[in-house]
């Protein structure tokens, strides 16, 4: 895939991956704003279902008490009555027939919505005509008790408009413990299981009457409450007394109502961003392997290919007729052929052991070495290419005890890596310091020269596989860029450390830490 492929998918996904994240912030607020509506208005259906229900027992105790005042006792009633039938003379006395027990008997009707009074008496008597003439003077009673309840009517009526009208008197009209348990009544019945505070204000003066409040610094904040209710909506001339309500922990509440929704909404959004950047992540990751692959076939292509054209070389001349009779330059071609040969195979074998060592069956042979003496032979080795382009190489080896359990064939490696990138990667004549020292626990090792040193992103990726820090076509350095790779890989296996401090443009040191024992 190209570069503009891979950048074209990256913004695409770059935007869908933000359109998700704005509609769900987006249903997160609509969410939220939802559950702050219903709370509003379940809150606000409890204040005028408590405002009604005080109303209307407000009413209900106003006729109850003006009525009673009408009504005379029933022993009265029942004296009134003996006495008037014991004026005759008892032959002449006829047993009364009630419909009720009661002499009088009223009904009461209330039209709240056009503000009007039906109001009907029955003095509960079935008066007949022989009975008016048995008690002549009953008739005259019975009107007479008629006139003075039809005048008690009239002043029930006045009562009754001037309480329509609204008494001036707060507390006269508000039971605070009836209030309170209204209250408590009508927010249970819609699930409001919350602890709030309440008051009764004065919208007009601006004054504020308390009733039962659990604290006084609520004041405020009562009277701004936009959960408010008229308390008296039934008078004809509503005052401005407002039932209000204040939920100290309205937020928390309605947190914790959309607390599911928002915590798996924010659990997925979490999901998906980390599942984009570790797809955005490998991405990268194999377009930048591609790369360095593409880099390490180039690279191999040539380390192969010198020594082949040599060997091809050296057969071609080995079949002239003229040049096999001399002895010295046969067996001088015969020696290329045999170094090119066994380069060839050392490039081959370190692919190989990479790839070991990936599978993980990689198995080392450990027994006891002596690390200054690989150190020396590796010295041996590389101080031929180093006097070659008119270097130097140096080594304290001050480890007093330089005794380790390791791997012999692969410590050299390590040891003959380190140094031979010391020697590439200096594009002046080389110097190359090895030093070793011990500590409690086992030996360290540090190769250091003064080449071209490394940028701070070099140094995170020297150990990468097939990572060089000269990449690209240009084949400055020989290598396939396995050599750090496979260095770190045996430093581990044999339970050890590597490290590197690098100046770009001043050199680098490699600090390598093997234990005396690997277990």
């Amino acid at each position: 895939m190209s570069r503009m492929k891979i950048r074209w998918l990256i913004g695409l996904l770059s935007i869908a991956m933000l359109g998700l994240i704005v509609f769900q912030f987006y249903w997160i607020k609509e969410v939220t704003k939802v559950n702050e509506e219903r709370f509003t208005q379940n809150v606000q259906t409890a204040l005028n279902e408590v405002t009604n229900k005080l109303a209307r027992q407000n009413d209900t105790n106003f006729l109850q008490t003006d009525v009673s005042q009408m009504m005379p006792s029933l022993p009265e009633r029942m004296r009134q009555r003996d006495s008037l039938i014991n004026q005759y003379k008892p032959q002449n006395r006829r047993p009364m027939p009630y419909l009720d027990p009661s002499l009088i008997t009223y009904n009461l009707a209330i039209d709240e919505t056009n503000n009007k009074i039906d109001f009907d008496i029955n003095l509960g008597l079935m008066l007949q005509d022989f009975y008016s003439q048995t008690y002549p003077n009953l008739e005259q009673e019975r009107f007479q008790l008629e006139q003075q309840m039809k005048n008690r009517l009239r002043s029930i009526q006045k009562d009754w408009a001037e309480h329509l009208v609204g008494s001036n008197n707060l507390f006269s009209r508000v039971n605070p413990a009836e209030l309170d348990t209204l209250l408590k009544r009508e927010m249970r019945n819609r699930g409001i299981d919350l602890e709030y505070n309440y008051g009764i204000i004065e919208r007009r003066t601006g004054k504020t009457n308390l009733i039962n409040t659990s604290s006084v610094d609520d004041l405020e904040n009562i009277k701004n409450s936009k959960l408010q209710a008229n308390l008296f909506p039934t008078d004809l001339q509503p005052k401005d007394y407002f039932l209000s309500v204040y939920f100290p922990s309205q937020k928390q509440f309605l947190l914790k109502q959309g607390l599911l929704p928002l915590s798996a909404s924010g659990l997925l959004m979490l999901i998906l961003i980390g599942c984009f950047t570790y797809a955005v992540v490998v991405i990268l990751r194999q377009k930048r392997i591609s790369e360095i692959k593409n880099d390490f076939i180039n690279n191999m292509t040539h380390e192969f290919k010198t020594p082949i054209a040599t060997v091809s070389l050296a057969t071609e001349a080995l079949q002239d007729a003229d040049l096999r009779k001399n002895e010295g330059i046969v067996d001088r071609y015969i020696q290329v052929i045999r170094d090119e040969n066994k380069r060839l195979g050392m490039q081959v074998e370190k692919v190989l052991q990479i790839a070991s060592l990936d599978k993980k069956d990689f198995r080392l042979k450990f027994e006891t070495a002596d690390v200054h003496d690989i150190i020396e032979k590796a010295l041996v080795n590389i101080d031929i290419l180093v006097q070659k382009r008119q270097g130097s190489i140096s080594s304290q080896l001050l480890a007093s005890n330089p005794i380790i359990e390791a791997d012999k064939v692969h410590l050299t490696n390590i040891i003959y890596n380190l140094l031979d990138n010391a020697n590439k990667y200096s594009p002046e004549p080389p110097e190359i310091h090895i030093r070793t020292e011990n500590i409690s626990t086992g030996v360290i090792i540090k190769i250091s020269d003064k080449g071209i040193g490394m940028s701070r992103e070099d140094i995170d990726k020297i150990f990468e596989k097939f990572y060089r820090v000269s990449t690209g076509n240009i084949h400055d350095v020989k290598g396939f860029g396995l050599g750090l790779s496979y260095v770190k890989n045996i430093v581990e296996m044999h339970k050890g450390t590597i490290s590197v401090k690098s100046d770009l443009g001043k050199g680098s040191t490699f600090k390598v830490y093997l234990p005396f024992n690997h277990g």
